[in-house]
């Protein structure tokens, strides 16, 4: 086998395992889901049956009629309970489960996508990290052609096709000194391996988590819905305007999860131009304007600020900071955009508000997936809109400063590479390696 088809190989390995145990982790928490709804559902309604003479030792049942197709029967699952001697209620448990199945479908979509993109995203990342093996395979040539001993080449050769990747203590030895340096780049090159697989698990395990929220609020509201409000409007109406806003949040989390899975994996569209700064701020204001925030605007841009990139993203990055900045700052008070050029030639923009600020200890983390620094700067987002903006922000070859204070405000700035003319002729080339 070339050695080209065996790091192809290693790459499905690897990637193959990744993808099981994501199955894996999926399959709990649906399991556990499924379970936790059935649960619920049941100790509501003997709450509701029992009111204050509710205890833990009741006499429970599960009816299942075997005569049944297996479909059927699950439809007509039922399940009773009763205190010792009294008298014995039912609750139509098959009903709760199937109408919990629409909600489990998004769920399943949301998971296999996000199963496709990560497997293709990491396999990606394995190939890339296993890419020194070749420069291994051409050392290991250039030994053979000398005077090296045959039984340390056997011996290395044995040793890195017996290791087990996997393994999180795996590392290469062949007792040799002389190879002591080719185990080094292979152990080195192992626990990078390791690294990223780490970090793929927790973005799906957070993931996961974050998808439980909105799920359970659907799922409450639902039940809310089926006990009350077929006969109260009211109801009715709340249940559905709220079952909305959270498909809507689910919705949103699942395109940025998106969003940054094709950006780990270089897939996601990159058509750089020459963009006004001054122009963007100025277009996000009239839209907040329009939509009539209660906020008030004060732009600092009193000449055009020209940078080389994509208009559509960096007006993303620009929206997630003025979100922040609205949320996290009392209405009335100013949030003021400024672009310009700094004394070392980078385009900026920034936003500052008149907020809460952030702890010192939490700034570190801002830019972390998921990372929530407390529940006062957690309300109402996803947990990945400064993930985004930051990697907006290094796409464009730039970063991003943070300054803030408790009690007076915080301001983001985001640097980029000033326009320069010799960018006309980039941009071809950049279009063609976003593709």
């Amino acid at each position: 086998m070339s050695e080209s088809k065996r790091m192809k190989s290693i790459a499905r390995r690897v990637s193959t395992s990744f993808v099981l145990r994501l199955l894996f982790i999926m399959l709990l928490v649906n399991i556990v889901l499924i379970f936790s709804v059935l649960g619920w559902s049941a100790y509501s309604v003997e709450k509701a049956a029992l009111g204050s003479d509710w205890q833990p030792s009741l006499t429970r049942e599960l009816h299942f009629d075997r005569s049944l197709p297996v479909i059927t029967g699950f439809e007509r699952l039922t399940y009773s309970f009763s205190l010792p001697g009294g008298e014995t209620h039912r609750m139509p448990l098959g009903e709760t489960l199937f109408n919990f199945i629409p909600v489990l479908n998004v769920l399943l979509i949301a998971q296999v996508i996000i199963v496709v993109i990560e497997y293709r995203g990491f396999r990606r990342k394995t190939l890339l990290l296993l890419s020194p093996l070749q420069k291994i395979a051409q050392t290991a040539q250039a030994l053979s052609e000398t005077q090296f001993d045959e039984q340390k080449f056997h011996s290395l050769e044995d040793a890195i096709q017996n290791i087990s990747v996997l393994s999180p203590g795996a590392r290469l030895s062949t007792g040799h000194s002389e190879l002591m340096g080719l185990e080094n780049a292979v152990n080195n090159l192992i626990s990078r391996m390791h690294e990223a697989y780490r970090q793929q698990t927790r973005f799906v395990s957070d993931a996961s988590h974050e998808l439980r929220t909105p799920i359970a609020v659907i799922k409450g509201y639902a039940e809310l819905l089926n006990r009350w409000g077929k006969d109260d409007p009211k109801v009715m109406e709340e249940s559905v305007a709220a079952m909305l806003a959270e498909a809507d949040n689910m919705q949103r989390l699942v395109e940025q999860l998106l969003f940054l899975a094709r950006g780990d994996a270089g897939r996601t569209a990159f058509s750089p131009e020459k963009v006004d700064l001054r122009e963007l701020l100025l277009s996000a204001v009239d839209e907040y304007k329009l939509i009539g925030t209660k906020h008030t605007w004060r732009i600092r841009a009193e000449e055009p600020v020209f940078t080389f990139g994509d208009e559509a993203m960096l007006k993303q990055a620009l929206r997630i900071l003025a979100d922040n900045a609205i949320k996290y700052s009392p209405e009335g008070s100013i949030i003021t955009l400024r672009a310009h050029y700094t004394p070392q030639g980078m385009a900026t923009l920034s936003v500052q508000d008149n907020g809460t600020g952030i702890k010192a200890e939490d700034l570190p983390h801002l830019f972390e997936r998921f990372y929530r620094s407390d529940p006062a700067r957690s309300r109402g987002g996803t947990g990945l809109g400064l993930a985004i903006a930051k990697w907006i922000t290094e796409r464009h070859e730039g970063h991003i400063d943070v300054f803030s204070s408790l009690g007076l405000g915080t301001r983001f700035t985001i640097n980029l590479p000033a326009y320069k003319e010799e960018d006309k002729t980039a941009q071809p080339k950049a279009a063609m390696a976003a593709e």
